[in-house]
């Protein structure tokens, strides 16, 4: 009995642990232009793309939005023309 609870508990502390780091990565406050220029076309294995932020870690399958205003994003290059 008290294994389990000693187990339970440590699942708790996990728990919270982990969402703590989750929260503090959110927490972070990017400017519309680093967000923009943080975008990269990703290759699916099957062909095709989508589009990754490695800045927010967001998936979008489209075309992500400019939200700077100031994009140069030329997507219908292929990776290995860039």
């Amino acid at each position: 009995m008290k294994l389990i609870t000693f187990f339970m508990l440590l699942m708790q502390f996990v728990e919270v642990m982990s969402s703590r780091q989750v929260s503090q990565r959110q927490n972070l406050n990017y400017s519309p232009i680093k967000i923009d220029n943080a975008w990269i076309r990703v290759p699916w294995s099957s062909g095709g793309y989508y589009f990754h932020n490695t800045l927010t870690r967001e998936d979008r399958d489209e075309h992500p939005p400019c939200l700077s205003g100031m994009c140069r994003w030329d997507w219908t290059r292929l990776p290995n023309e860039l």
